[in-house]
C-alpha cells in the first residue's frame, strides 16, 4: 500500500446555559467550540462563537493575527480590557483542551486501514454506432472519492452518468461514472480517479487487449430468445414430419430381438 494521506477531522461540542431576565422573560447563552485538525500544517484552528439567543456577540478564532476573544456586538464593547484578557484565557485554556481530545481522536481514527480503490475501465455496447464506458472505484475507504472523465484532455463529466457513492456491505465503498461515446473512439477518453487512499490521482483507459469488452443486456436477452425459438420450432417441425408418432428405442430393441433367430 502506498503512501496515505493524513485525514482532516472535527471537533465539535455546544455548551447551553438557559437565563432567566425578569424583565424581558428568557434568553439562551450558548457558545459553541470547534477544533479542525490540518496535517501538515501545524497546530488544529479553534473557533469559539457565543451566542445570546440568535445573536453572536464574541468570538475567537486561533488563526487571527491576534487571537482574542472580541466583541461581536456593539454593546459588549463597554467591557473593559481586563474582562476580555481573561476571557481569552479561558477560551485558550478551551483551545488546548481540544486540541489534546483532537489528536486522541485522530490516534484512533488511523487504526483503521483508509482502502484504496479497486479500479477499471469496462465497455458496453449500446448499438452498431455508440458503446457505453464506465470506469469503476470498488472496495474503497472513506467514502470520499471523484470520478472525471476526459475527452482529449478536456473535462467531459457533464456527460457522464454518475451513481452515488454507496456501500458495497463489507465496510467499504463503491462508485462508477459512464459516458456515451462512439464506438472506435474509446482510447480518446480517460478516466481520473482521486481518493486519499492512493498517493496520487490515477488515469485509466479502456484496454481492449486487457479486458473484454461486456455485451449490453439486451443483446444478452435478444440471443436467448432467438436461442429457444431455434429450439422450439426444430422440436415442433420434428413432431409435424414424423406425425407425433414414431417407435421407442425399447420398442425397437424387442422387435428386434424377437426377429432374431
Amino acid at each position: 500500500m502506498g503512501f496515505v494521506m493524513p485525514r482532516t477531522l472535527l471537533l465539535l461540542l455546544s455548551e447551553a446555559l438557559a437565563v432567566t431576565q425578569t424583565w424581558a422573560g428568557s434568553h439562551s447563552l450558548r457558545y459553541f467550540y470547534t477544533a479542525v485538525s490540518r496535517p501538515g500544517r501545524g497546530e488544529p484552528r479553534f473557533i469559539s462563537m457565543g451566542y445570546v439567543d440568535d445573536t453572536q456577540f464574541v468570538r475567537f478564532d486561533s488563526d487571527a493575527p491576534n487571537p482574542r476573544m472580541e466583541p461581536r456586538a456593539q454593546w459588549m464593547e463597554q467591557e473593559g480590557r481586563e474582562y476580555w484578557d481573561e476571557q481569552t484565557r479561558m477560551v485558550k485554556d478551551h483551545a488546548q483542551t481540544f486540541r489534546l481530545s483532537l489528536n486522541n481522536l485522530r490516534g484512533y481514527y488511523n487504526q483503521s486501514v483508509s482502502e484504496s480503490p479497486k479500479t477499471r475501465v469496462t465497455r458496453h455496447p449500446i448499438s452498431d454506432h455508440e458503446v457505453t464506458l464506465r470506469c469503476w472505484a470498488l472496495g474503497f475507504y472513506p467514502a470520499e472519492i471523484t470520478l472525471t472523465w476526459q475527452r482529449d484532455g478536456q473535462d467531459h463529466t457533464q456527460d457522464a452518468e454518475l451513481v452515488e457513492t454507496r456501500p458495497a456491505g463489507d465496510g467499504t465503498f463503491q462508485k462508477w461514472a459512464a459516458v456515451v461515446v462512439p464506438s472506435g473512439e474509446e482510447q480518446r477518453y480517460t478516466c481520473h480517479v482521486q481518493h486519499e487512499g492512493l498517493p496520487e490521482p490515477i488515469t485509466l483507459r479502456w484496454e481492449p487487449s486487457s479486458q473484454p469488452s461486456i455485451p449490453n443486456p439486451g443483446i444478452i436477452a435478444g440471443v436467448v430468445v432467438l436461442v429457444v425459438t431455434l429450439v422450439v420450432g426444430a422440436v415442433i417441425w420434428r413432431k409435424k414430419f414424423s406425425g407425433g408418432k414414431g417407435p421407442s428405442y425399447s420398442h425397437a430393441a424387442r422387435k428386434y430381438g424377437e426377429d432374431d433367430p
